[in-house]
């Protein structure tokens, strides 16, 4: 005699009343998957509108006895008309949750800074609501660390939740209210989060029975197959972040087997950045294998079994195994024996419900594993370079811009538009390298490591139609080089271009405004034909050491006024033949202490008006022959103490008369002879007195009229008379 109540199915749809008969029932439900079910019914209506069913709610109840019963919620994502039997239409449900209907919604989206939580929160938001569901974050405490950079990139809004929730090693179940009648999708990230399986007697003990399960008075199971695997033991998880270079990124989480051997796998990339996870996802791979090394599949008569509950076994002839499990998978099916198109029994124990599962320990740490792919874009695609209003060029201290991307549904074309992306240069050295920003308008190219959409990196800039080539094309297409703008306002550039068209190959350099060279050590410059060099202002020239400079032919210059020239010691000026200097005013010329001025042949010197030589101290002339002085009028000179001069012949002649001038005496000397001729008058005047002396004789006249003559013998001679006269004449 059977203690086991059946199976009873009741089937609504909120929107549609009516009476449907179930006939038979397939479910699949998982852990971290969504549900699906596949539900035959019967309805004596007259041609129902079963289109109008395509997306309704449905409700699905399945009941042993007098219990409270289990309860699947969900939308029907397809409908299949299978004719008619015994007068009733037979149509075949397919049921969804809302959750996997997010794989039609795909998308490609930017978020920044925000933690997965938050990220799962607004997709499920958005998606869940047209379909009146919710989800419950429930009590997980991962996932709550902001994501530098996270990009949804041709993905469905399904896989991006699934993905994310994978590598925070967050699980969901769903939990199917009966006070809405909607699924609820749950996430858990700790064991202690799953509830228990309650049997018919109350209890979350499940024995094994194998013989007549349904004569028993509770649900048991009838298979229970233990398997354990080996699978690897350790996970090794290594990264690099720019930020610390030289730092290596690693972590290993790993335990030998029952045999003391080690398998462990080694993965590389896929950090997040804003924080260090490597050890806990080192953590999660080595658990998630483990898990899988212990797994028990079964067969029960569970109605109320589903994924997310555990339960106690008992009954079972190994000790060890009677533990507590957690439910990661079920399998339900069943029919209603009773009803139309329900011809045979699906249920191996000729009840009209049974189950197959799959179950692990409870005390392994459950992680789901890593199975929604990542996308990946492996090749280049453009963007634009983004900026706050009013700036030209939008750059961190590290290089890096922020571009919009063409692909994201509602572009602002402002800062913040993506993360901030670093920039492949020709070349990057410690403080050294090249250095290239692209500016806020332009169009660069954007390729992503490893093809993850998370790591951007700019590899280039293309010219667009808003944003030309520098020079004319295909006019100028032997020219290559920069042009740049300058910032902020434009309207100036710098330039450096080469042409190379045949016979007028040319480097062009331009600059906006200043130009420094800076050589530490040597420049060389080689100009094969001419240079030439225009400088609309000034310019400097500093030497440390030593120049110099050969001209194989001429050398002009002109200086449009004034040129000074300091010579700090010697200079020296060799001219092979001849010189001229023209000075259209005046020359000074000041010498600190000697000048030597060396002529090989004649010195002509000409002056237009006047001409001054002044001598601060000793003036000597050395001429080896003649010495011709010409003045066209006066002549003067003036000497502060003596004058000397001495020659061999010595004739002084003037036109008109000569004086001879002394403040105090006035010496005439001759080692021989002097004479004095005067063609007329001879006059020689002394204000007191005038002595004529020649040895021992002299003659005296002194101012008040005496003349006083002396000498051994005094002879008067006259060819004519010999007056003497005097007031008295007195003789010997």
């Amino acid at each position: 005699m059977a203690h086991l109540s059946p199976v009873t199915y009741e089937l609504a749809l909120p929107e549609h009343p009516g009476a449907w008969s179930v006939t038979r029932v397939w479910i699949s439900e998982a852990l971290n998957e969504p549900y699906r079910a596949l539900i035959d019914a019967a309805t004596e209506a007259e041609d129902p509108d079963t289109d109008a069913l395509l997306g309704a709610d449905i409700i699905l109840t399945i009941t042993r006895g007098i219990g409270e019963g289990r309860t699947l919620c969900g939308l029907v994502s397809r409908i299949d008309f299978l004719g008619y039997e015994d007068h009733h239409l037979i149509v075949r449900f397919h049921v969804l949750s809302a959750v996997e209907i997010l794989c039609q919604r795909v998308n490609s989206r930017i978020w920044q800074q925000l933690s997965v939580q938050d990220i799962v929160s607004e997709v499920l938001g958005e998606g869940l609501g047209d379909y009146a569901r919710s989800f419950d974050m429930g009590s997980v405490s991962r996932g709550v660390r902001p994501r530098d950079y996270c990009v949804q990139y041709r993905e469905s809004d399904f896989a991006l939740v699934s993905r994310l929730l994978e590598e925070e090693g967050i699980s969901y179940e769903f939990i199917h209210d009966t006070e809405t009648n909607k699924e609820i999708l749950t996430l858990r990230d700790d064991n202690d989060q799953y509830g228990e399986l309650e049997n018919i007697d109350g209890t979350a003990e499940i024995p094994i029975i194998i013989s007549n399960p349904d004569e028993a008075d509770v649900e048991s199971i009838q298979g229970f197959e233990w398997s354990k695997q080996l699978t690897t033991t350790g996970a090794l998880r290594r990264d690099y972040d720019w930020r610390t270079p030289r730092e290596v990124l690693s972590a290993r989480a790993e335990a030998p087997d029952d045999r003391d051997r080690e398998r462990r796998v080694f993965a590389h990339g896929g950090r997040r950045f804003i924080d260090d996870d490597l050890a806990t996802r080192a953590r999660d791979a080595q658990h998630g294998a483990l898990l899988s090394s212990r797994i028990v599949r079964g067969r029960s008569n569970v109605s109320a079994m589903r994924p997310g509950l555990r339960f106690t076994l008992s009954g079972h002839d190994r000790i060890d195994l009677e533990r507590e499990y957690l439910i990661t998978e079920v399998v339900h099916t069943g029919a209603e024996l009773s009803n139309v198109g329900s011809s045979s029994d699906p249920g191996a124990s000729g009840q009209g419900y049974s189950n197959s599962f799959v179950c692990v320990p409870f005390d392994a740490d459950l992680r789901p594993r890593r199975v929604t792919p990542s996308p990946r874009e492996y090749g280049p695609q453009t963007a634009i370079v983004t900026g706050p209003d009013g700036e030209e060029i939008h750059t961190d201290e590290h290089g890096r811009i922020q571009v919009q991307f063409y692909w994201q549904e509602e572009p602002s074309y402002a800062a913040g538009s993506s993360c901030w992306i670093r920039c492949s240069q020709s070349w990057a050295g410690m403080g050294w390298g090249a250095q290239f920003i692209p500016r806020i308008g332009m169009e660069v190219v954007v390729e992503f490591m490893e093809g993850n959409p998370d790591r951007p990196l700019v590899t280039g800039c293309v010219y667009n139609a808003e944003y030309p080539p520098p020079f004319t094309l295909p006019d100028n297409k032997t020219q290559s080089g920069w042009r740049t703008e300058s910032s902020p306002g434009g309207g100036g550039s710098n330039e450096l271009r080469f042409e190379d068209a045949a016979d007028d190959e040319e480097i062009y350099l331009h600059g906006e405004k200043n130009w420094t060279i800076e050589i530490e050590h040597d420049k060389h410059q080689t100009v094969g034909h001419d240079e030439y060099l225009e400088v609309a202002r000034d310019r400097t020239k500093k030497v440390g050491h030593d120049e110099s400079f050969e001209i194989g032919h001429d050398q002009r210059g002109q200086v449009g006024h004034d040129q000074t020239l300091t010579v700090g010691h010697d200079q020296q000026s060799s001219i092979g033949e001849n010189r001229t200097d023209a000075i259209g005013k005046d020359a000074q010329e000041t010498v600190g202490e000697s000048k030597t001025v060396t002529v090989g042949a004649m010195l002509e010197q000409t002056v237009g008006e006047s001409m001054n030589t002044t001598v601060a101290e000793n003036a000597t002339t050395s001429i080896g022959k003649d010495h011709t002085v010409t003045v066209g009028e006066n002549a003067s000179e003036s000497v502060s103490g003596d004058k000397f001069v001495e020659s061999k012949n010595s004739t002084t002649r003037t036109s008109k008369d000569m004086s001879f001038a002394s403040d105090e005496k006035y010496l005439v000397e001759a080692a021989k002879d002097i004479g004095v001729t005067g063609e007329t008058n001879i006059v020689v005047e002394a204000k007191k007195k005038m002595v004529f002396k020649c040895g021992d004789a002299s003659i005296t006249l002194k101012k008040d009229g005496k003349i006083v003559i002396k000498g051994k013998d005094v002879t008067v001679k006259g060819s004519g008379n010999v007056v003497i006269k005097g007031q008295k004449v007195a003789e010997n």
